[in-house]
């Protein structure tokens, strides 16, 4: 080879190294510096997980369950609250039959047609159709028949049957949840992870459908014990994933396979978990937390008042808060008068005062029509405009425990049999301290009253599930009530979820003696609220509701409590405080459907640093060489790719 072409093939490898050195440079920089965004959440409970060799995924046997819901699981559809317009989520439409179904929907069976979109679990299994089906069996069994019917078409389409009554076209939007959006529930189940207990219940499914109480119990223990095969991913379809375990935090991964993944921009979320509230407070001081709902931990008052300048705090009203929930089984709770005394000793007030205002303000009349939302405002009618509202009276808590044979000596009160009066109130969640000081109001002001009262805390679903289905081990239950249920009042907790249908906690068969001597069934009444015939039905069914819990008192409502969800600015950037987006807080099960849109629609955004180095005129008297590790790295590589194509070329002479 003549020097002529050796000189020009180095002066090839020359211009090629110019171009090479610098752009590899800069991206050997950047995959230096740059670093993927992760969330930081946080986690309150006496019990952590310890580790993925010891977590059971299943979330009925104490799996991350729902304040997890939208971040692990997918929703398949989500609620614009502000005009309810329906957002498609996992699946990507739906059609309804027969076409006259608006008008026939009360005598025949309306079919949904769900269409899925391709997404995955994080393993890499498809969501089909067959995992809709998996889901509505399982809730099925903690709820009651007649349930709907399913039939498969193909992996992404399936046909839900609704028994005539159900579909409602007065209230479309609720009608919608309850179908499509399977009744504000995550697509929560893998069939393929729980074949064997779904093709259980398909074979029963005609017993089931018949009200086999003692066939539905024996799936629900067996649900409760069911151990998924694996591997854990299998069990996720959300934007994330659990990846690892410790007793601090759990960590979770982006699921690649999610339809949206590439709208997603953590790509992890480390959740701490927190054995006490201060520990929890402490790292929100420090600034630690980027995003925190109510439904996850609540903070108080005096620490949102305190939090450093960098948290923003969103404050939505809210029209549910915490009640009483008495146990029927209890013989002297049973008695319509007991309840109402107690209702005339507590002081709602002093308890809302307590709790920490204003994120808790008292209950102006128990099972009362809420009116912080203007749509309720159309079921305060003259009927329930006077209802009750249990002004605290002891004088008159007095006159109705002597009504029904009940003594008072020495400052105690004693039941007609002579038995001493005392009741023992179960706390279901792990104490906030606003609970803590609520709690403490409750139990000292019926202990002043002479009814001696006491508390405690079990935060394990399983030991729970065994007090409510035996209605042993609690005379109370301090729990939620209320809520946002869109065009109607949410009775739901308190009539059907509380009630039996699962959680048996008030031990109660739903039938209200009027006191003219008129029953109300409220179990069926709550049909009517939800699936009315017409307006006119819908605010009757709501006045009858509010006028029969008002007066029978299965539970006690006593405050509201706003919501305020904490966001880091300093980590998060996301809509201002008026933007609908924050109402997404009342869809999904603890509000978690707001994860969800937040991330997949970019609600919910990383807040990216970009630094730029300090620009300097390098000095004139220096000889030394001040490159990056980097830029050395790369000259020395392209100086030996020009070294080697040299050498091979000389050879080829």
């Amino acid at each position: 080879m003549s020097n002529q072409k050796l000189l020009k093939y180095i002066s090839i490898v020359v211009v090629l190294s110019l171009i090479i050195i610098p752009a590899a440079s800069s991206a050997l920089s950047l995959a230096a510096t740059s670093s993927c965004p992760t969330l930081y959440l946080a986690y309150v409970t006496s019990s952590p997980y310890q580790s993925l060799s010891t977590f059971n995924p299943n979330l009925f046997d104490g799996g991350l369950g729902g304040d997890f819901y939208g971040l692990i699981f997918g929703y398949t559809i989500t609620l614009n609250v502000s005009n309810n317009e329906v957002i498609p989520c996992l699946i990507s439409n739906w059609t309804f039959s027969p076409s006259n179904w608006e008008q026939v929907w009360q005598n025949e069976t309306v079919n949904v047609t769900i269409t899925l979109r391709h997404s995955g679990w994080a393993n890499g299994q498809p969501v089909t159709a067959y995992d809709i089906l998996a889901t509505c069996l399982i809730l099925d069994m903690y709820s009651a028949p007649p349930y709907p019917n399913y039939t498969i078409v193909n992996n992404y389409t399936i046909i839900i049957s609704e028994p005539p009554g159900r579909m409602s076209p007065v209230l479309l939007s609720h009608t919608l949840i309850c179908s499509i959006g399977l009744g504000e529930v995550a697509l929560i189940m893998s069939y393929q992870q729980y074949k064997p207990l779904i093709q259980q219940i398909e074979s029963d499914w005609t017993q089931l459908q018949h009200n086999n109480v003692t066939l539905i119990k024996e799936f629900r223990d067996k649900i409760h014990s069911y151990v998924p095969p694996g591997p854990i991913s299998a069990n996720y379809n959300g934007p994330y994933y659990v990846a690892s375990i410790t007793p601090s935090e759990i960590v979770l991964e982006k699921n690649p396979y999610y339809f949206a993944a590439s709208n997603v921009k953590f790509n992890k979320i480390i959740v701490y978990q927190y054995q006490s509230t201060s520990d929890f407070y402490a790292a929100l001081f420090k600034g630690q937390i980027s995003l925190d709902l109510p439904s996850v931990v609540s903070v108080c008052p005096k620490v949102l008042s305190e939090l450093p300048s960098c948290y923003k705090v969103i404050s939505i009203p809210n029209p549910g808060g915490w009640a009483l929930y008495f146990n029927f089984k209890n013989p002297w709770l049973k008695m319509v008068q007991v309840r109402q005394a107690i209702a005339y000793v507590l002081n709602r007030t002093s308890i809302a005062l307590a709790g920490g205002y204003p994120k808790f303000t008292p209950v102006k009349v128990p099972n009362g029509i809420p009116c912080c939302f203007s749509y309720l405002k159309q079921f305060i009618t003259p009927a329930v405009s006077n209802l009750n509202p249990y002004c605290t009276n002891l004088s008159k808590a007095k006159q109705l425990l002597e009504s029904v044979g009940f003594t008072c000596k020495n400052g105690q009160w004693y039941t007609p049999n002579g038995t001493p009066f005392t009741l023992t109130i179960l706390e279901p969640f792990t104490l906030s301290p606003c609970v803590y000081n609520m709690m403490n109001v409750i139990k000292d002001e019926l202990t002043a009253f002479g009814i001696p009262t006491t508390y405690y805390v079990c935060t394990n679903v399983k030991v729970n599930h065994e007090h409510y289905d035996t209605g042993t081990g609690y005379d109370l239950v301090f729990q939620h009530w209320g809520g946002f249920c869109i065009g109607t009042v949410d009775w739901y907790l308190e009539t059907q979820y509380l009630n039996g249908i699962p959680l048996n906690v008030t031990q109660w068969d739903g039938i209200v003696t009027l006191p003219n001597g008129t029953q109300v069934n409220v179990v069926k009444l709550y049909g009517e609220t939800v699936s009315p015939n017409s307006t006119s039905q819908l605010i009757a069914a709501n006045d009858e509701m509010a006028y029969a819990l008002n007066y029978y008192l299965p539970a006690l409502p006593l405050v509201f409590q706003s919501c305020q969800i904490v966001v880091n600015t300093k980590q998060l950037n996301v809509p201002p405080s008026n933007s609908w987006f924050w109402q997404e807080y009342f869809y999904g099960i603890a509000g978690t459907a707001i994860y969800q849109l937040g991330f997949t629609d970019g609600f919910i955004q990383p807040v990216i640093v970009t630094t730029t180095p300090p620009t300097t005129t390098p000095p004139t008297t220096t000889v030394t060489s001040t490159l990056p590790v980097v830029d050395i790295a790369v000259g020395v590589i392209v100086v030996i790719i020009i070294v080697a194509a040299v050498v091979i070329i000389m050879r080829r002479r």
